[in-house]
């Protein structure tokens, strides 16, 4: 009985209403009716010459950008000071005791 009454019930949801015609708002969703692009799995999407070449002068202008304030300003990156010598650090400094101690 529980069983019955549960496949009418699914059964009218699925249709979308009472079965006169009439949806109460539950069903299918359909897109607007525009324009509308299918999914491909896994394939590059396709670009129109225009975007190529926007593409292109985008990224030139980027690494023209990076490149030209890497030469001009270096220090912002790299930093300002000079890097110090290991080689006068004493054994203090670095944290090694003393061979005498145990």
């Amino acid at each position: 009985m529980l069983a019955s009454l549960g496949r009418c019930a699914g059964r009218l949801l699925r249709a979308g209403g009472t079965g006169n015609g009439i949806g109460t708002g539950i069903g299918r969703r359909h897109a607007g009716g525009g324009v509308h692009i299918e999914p491909r799995y896994r394939q590059f999407p396709e670009l129109t010459r225009a975007q190529a070449v926007r593409s292109e002068i985008l990224s030139g202008l980027m690494w023209f950008w990076i490149l030209w304030h890497m030469w001009h300003s270096s220090d912002m990156v790299l930093g300002h000071f000079p890097y110090p010598d290991p080689a006068a650090w004493t054994d203090e400094e670095l944290g090694i005791p003393p061979d005498d101690a145990e």
